[in-house]
C-alpha cells in the first residue's frame, strides 16, 4: 500500500514520471547521489517532484511528464492515497544541501539567520519561545494576525495548515536551520520549503490537484 502520481492529461501514449537517476543532469552516476542534496532516493518519483533544481537531460522526450519548474508547480500533481498516513508527511524528508563551509562557532541562528535568503519577499521569524527561526514568504493576501495551534485550519498533511507563520518548529539540524522558510500559498496554507540561492528547492508536501478545503 502506498502512493501513485497521475496527472490529467488526454494523451493516451503511456507517460512515466521523471527520477533523477535517469532523468536529472546533476545525478552523479560514479557515486549515485545527487549532486546537490544528500541522502535521497534517486528512483523515487516524489523526490524528483519536489525538487526545484532539477534539470532534465531530454525534455523533448514526451514519454516523460516534465512539471513546469514554478514555485507551485507541484499543484500539477494529483495524489491517489492509498493510506491516510504516508511518510512525506515526515520532516526526513529535507535534505542537507552540499557545497557550504559552516562554522557551528559562529551561528548566530535562531535570532539571525546564518544565511541570506537572496529574495526579497522572505522575511526572518523567531519563534516565541526563541528556540528556532525561519524565513517566511506569504503569498496569500492575508493578514500577519495572531493564530494559536487550535485556530489553524487543517490542510492536506499534518504539517500544512493555514497560518501565516509556522505553529510547529522544523527540527532540522544547524547546518540546515537557515535555509528553511514557511511558504504560504495564495490560498493561505503555509507549509516548509527549503530555500537555495534564492528559489524554493524542496518542498515539504505535494499538494493534491484535487484537494479542497
Amino acid at each position: 500500500m502506498g502512493l501513485k502520481l497521475v496527472v490529467n492529461n488526454d494523451d493516451k501514449k503511456e507517460k512515466t514520471f521523471p527520477t533523477c537517476r535517469h532523468n536529472c543532469e546533476l545525478f552523479d552516476s560514479v557515486t549515485g547521489q545527487c549532486g546537490i542534496n544528500d541522502d535521497i532516493n534517486p528512483d523515487d518519483p516524489f523526490v524528483a517532484a519536489r525538487c526545484g533544481e532539477m534539470i532534465y537531460k531530454d525534455p523533448s522526450d514526451d514519454s516523460v511528464y516534465v512539471p513546469p519548474h514554478q514555485e507551485n508547480s507541484y499543484t500539477k500533481f494529483t495524489l491517489i492515497e492509498d493510506e491516510f498516513e504516508w511518510e512525506y508527511e515526515d520532516e526526513s524528508i529535507f535534505y542537507e544541501l552540499k557545497g557550504d563551509k559552516f562554522n557551528r562557532v559562529d551561528s548566530t541562528y535562531p535570532l539571525q539567520p546564518d544565511y541570506p535568503s537572496n529574495r526579497d519577499d522572505a522575511v526572518w521569524y523567531v519563534s516565541p519561545d526563541k528556540e528556532w527561526g525561519c524565513w517566511i514568504i506569504n503569498k496569500s493576501k492575508q493578514r500577519f494576525m495572531a493564530i494559536s495551534n487550535n485556530e489553524a485550519k487543517p490542510g492536506w498533511t499534518k504539517n500544512v495548515y493555514k497560518s501565516p507563520y509556522p505553529l510547529h518548529n522544523h527540527k532540522s539540524s544547524l547546518t540546515l536551520a537557515s535555509r528553511m522558510a514557511w511558504y504560504v500559498d495564495e490560498d493561505g496554507y503555509g507549509q516548509y520549503v527549503i530555500l537555495a540561492n534564492g528559489n524554493v528547492s524542496m518542498i515539504s508536501s505535494l499538494k493534491p490537484e484535487n484537494w479542497r478545503g
